[in-house]
């Protein structure tokens, strides 16, 4: 079975398992009719764009409505409630939700977002994120931990069945400290997701949330260098890095273009000003990659599966531009021979490093097989100068050409011919 990925048709899936059908939403396109009706029933909405995760909660406060988005708070008259928000959104499309429950409106609530993940056919929690930074929060949630992961476990599982090649779900969940519960949204990761792929190599990935206001405040908090990714985004567009420099101060390294801005709050609405939320993006933990000739490199390590066991067919070492920090677009390719002659990892983890990468990549490999079969992953691999290896990312369609700029054709051979032998029946050529 295969359906639409709209917001709207997902609601409609859900609707279909009797058990989840007390916890759903009711959604209305944004117009000035649906806001009024809407209104009237209750004190509080939520509008969400048709993707992405930009919010705007509207509350009714006696004579006057709160609008209230991921980085302001503006109080306006019921007259000119409507043409704000409009002002707000601009061309984007919106939808409203409204809750039936009374006491998820009058007592105060909380956003979670779970990770459900398909695992040989099963599917499995596999991370909670927070929306917003609240002691009281996080209380309320460990009350109420198991039914609120039990709602979403079966939401994942019934949409499952209508997006087949669907790898991980996140499900929106809203609560309160008396265990009132509504499913609020949910979104489909599939094999590109760099989400998706966390939720498989945590333990060998640098740490890793959804990108939310509350994992923005802690990680730059806890972390003097961080980067954000769009969960879909390739060849390393729309990646931001955040250096924090002295105290308060932090710098934002987007392609060429670089911003030195004062203040937490500061950084957090420049980067929904410059990377509005169309798509997840994922916060992670900076790391300080081995450079050569002052520049950032990282090795591509290729895996490829035979009948039954995977094996390392290539590995080079790009070097990333002047003033890049990702090596998407390398300026030179290197083998691994002499890559590490130049590089700035200490000579005394030499000996034991490829092994170990290629150990890293072997056990990854299997596990992501585990979600949806493979045939071919190109690891970016990161190292830093003290040996402590990273996997960035798994390409499931990796630039097999960059392997034709070594001297030695010999991996890119063997590359294309295990790609020949052993590819998946709905491959062709």
């Amino acid at each position: 079975m295969h359906a639409i990925r709209g917001r709207i048709v997902q609601n409609q899936i859900l609707e279909q398992h009797e058990h989840l059908q007390p916890y759903l939403v009711s959604n209305e396109r944004f117009s000035k009719t649906a806001l009024n009706t809407m209104l009237k029933e209750a004190k509080q909405i939520f509008l969400k764009p048709i993707l992405g995760l930009d919010f705007i909660t509207v509350t009714k406060n006696q004579e006057t409505y709160q609008i209230k988005t991921n980085v302001a708070t503006v109080e306006v008259l019921e007259a000119d409630l409507y043409e704000s928000i409009q002002q707000i959104i601009g061309e984007r499309n919106f939808i409203m939700q409204l809750h039936s429950h009374s006491t998820l409106l009058t007592k105060r609530s909380y956003r979670r977002f779970i990770t459900v993940q398909r695992r040989n056919g099963c599917w499995h929690v596999t991370h909670s994120s927070r929306q917003m930074s609240s002691n009281i929060e996080i209380v309320a949630y460990y009350k109420h931990q198991v039914q609120i992961q039990n709602i979403a476990l079966i939401a994942a599982e019934q949409l499952g069945l209508f997006y087949p090649h669907c790898e991980s779900i996140v499900i929106e969940v809203l609560f309160n400290i008396v265990g009132d519960i509504a499913i609020t949204d949910s979104f489909l990761h599939f094999s590109i997701s760099k989400w998706n792929q966390y939720q498989s190599l945590a333990h060998v990935m640098p740490k890793t949330d959804l990108l939310t206001m509350a994992t923005f405040y802690s990680y730059l908090n806890d972390y003097p260098l961080v980067f954000l990714k769009p969960c879909n985004g390739q060849q390393g567009k729309g990646i931001i890095k955040i250096h924090k420099r002295r105290m308060c101060h932090y710098e934002i390294h987007k392609g060429r273009q670089k911003w030195v801005i004062a203040g937490i709050k500061q950084v957090y609405a420049h980067i929904c000003e410059m990377a509005p939320m169309e798509d997840f993006y994922i916060i992670q933990r900076g790391i300080a990659l081995a450079t050569i000739d002052n520049r950032f490199s990282d090795i591509r390590v290729m895996t490829q599966k035979t009948a039954k066991d995977w094996r390392i067919t290539g590995k080079l070492v790009k070097v990333a531009g002047p003033h890049f920090f990702v090596t998407n677009a390398a300026q030179a390719i290197l083998t691994w021979q002499q890559a590490l002659r130049h590089s700035t990892i200490h000579p005394k983890f030499h000996r034991q490093l490829e092994s170990r990468i290629d150990a890293i990549c072997l056990a990854a490999s299997y596990l992501l097989d585990q979600s949806a079969e493979r045939r071919i992953i190109g690891f970016d691999i990161a190292v830093t100068d003290y040996g402590q290896i990273w996997v960035i990312e798994g390409n499931y369609a990796p630039d097999v050409s960059l392997f034709i700029k070594l001297e030695d054709p010999a991996m890119y051979n063997t590359i294309m011919d295990y790609k020949r032998m052993y590819r998946l029946p709905n491959e062709e050529g």
